[in-house]
């Protein structure tokens, strides 16, 4: 099984069984998408809303926008279709109280982007103000979500 360790702007898909990982999400959104049709499995680690534009440096994306559409356009060349795909996100907590925010803003343009599309959110640990760490796994559509202020996992 393969691991792919999503650092802040990166964007990933495989075909292959895998486990996906964002670490130490704060207002960072952990995006995981699956189509169970093709098999094809991915995931991106957002660090801020569609409204903030970010230079993409090293073929990196940074805003919810850019991240969807380069996941996106992944899974169709995979041959994926957008309707059969199924989305896990967590992260969007409030940890720097100063930013504006910016954690509950990923997460309302996560949420208005995959509706847009008709993505199926499948399940969803959002807000709060506590850092987290999210793995997927793809052969089980396993979502597990450790929080810093615990340490215990919560399986979606």
């Amino acid at each position: 099984m393969r691991t792919h360790v999503l650092n802040i702007g990166e964007v990933k898909t495989d075909a292959t069984p895998s486990i996906f990982t964002c670490f130490g999400l704060g207002s960072c959104i952990g995006l995981f998408v699956q189509d169970r049709a093709t098999g094809i499995s991915g995931g991106a680690h957002i660090l801020l809303p569609e409204d903030v534009k970010a230079n993409a440096k090293d073929g990196k994306c940074y805003n919810v926008k850019d991240a969807l559409e380069r996941l996106f356009m992944h899974f169709i060349r995979g041959g994926s279709t957008l309707d059969t795909l199924r989305a896990k996100f967590v992260g969007g907590a409030n940890i720097i109280t100063a930013s504006g925010n910016v954690g509950e803003k990923n997460i309302r343009s996560v949420i208005d982007h995959l509706v847009a599309h008709r993505i199926f959110i499948a399940a969803l640990d959002v807000g709060g103000s506590s850092s987290r760490t999210a793995h997927f796994h793809s052969c089980t559509s396993e979502l597990r979500v450790r929080t810093a202020e615990n340490n215990q996992y919560k399986i979606f």
